[in-house]
């Protein structure tokens, strides 16, 4: 695939918020997110189910009740599967991110739980590292990444957590990387 689309969605993304509400005042609050990271697809081969940890940067654009944006960083490693007949022993992948959504959620500001749908785009720094007969080695790539997802967001009293599951393809070379991550997360 080529790098055109992935970067037209980060430039949409990113321009976005401050084409919708150049002159009106934003909310801002943080969170923090953490979970299993399920590797599908060609990851999913060689890498073991994994975890997740991120945090979260969120702008609410004044008079919009079902449109927020959220900026991520995230960290997910897996543990690489055992192979028969290779000497490779402890390697990992890891991934770190740098993602900007849009969030789209149903009902109202007053509802005590709300579903939303979620896709975005950004960085992506991937990494598979190891000791295999005695020497180490390592493959580092910084690439384009997507993700679309939805989830559940409830209501607390002085913040709200959600529980969400999304789908990351990072379009890293020879083969893309995906997978999913299922998260828990409070936002303050």
């Amino acid at each position: 695939m080529t790098r055109s689309l992935p970067v037209a969605v980060l430039v949409f993304v990113c321009a976005l918020p401050a084409a919708l509400g150049a002159q009106v005042t934003r909310s801002v609050s943080v969170g923090a997110s953490g979970g299993l990271s399920l590797p599908v697809s060609d990851l999913g081969e060689t890498a073991q189910s994994g975890y997740s940890v991120a945090g979260h940067m969120f702008l609410k654009p004044a008079g919009r009740e079902r449109l927020l944006f959220r900026g991520d960083v995230t960290y997910d490693r897996w543990s690489a599967k055992p192979a028969p007949g290779n000497n490779v022993q402890d390697a990992n992948f890891t991934g770190m991110g740098f993602v900007a959504n849009a969030i789209a959620s149903a009902g109202t500001a007053k509802s005590s739980r709300r579903p939303y749908l979620l896709a975005g785009a950004g960085f992506f720094r991937t990494n598979l590292a190891g000791k295999g007969s005695g020497a180490g080695f390592t493959s580092e790539s910084s690439d384009m990444g997507i993700q679309v997802g939805g989830g559940m967001t409830f209501a607390l009293s002085g913040m709200s957590t959600f529980l969400e599951a999304k789908y990351v393809n990072v379009f890293r070379s020879p083969t893309s990387w995906t997978y999913v991550p299922i998260t828990f997360g409070v936002r303050f």
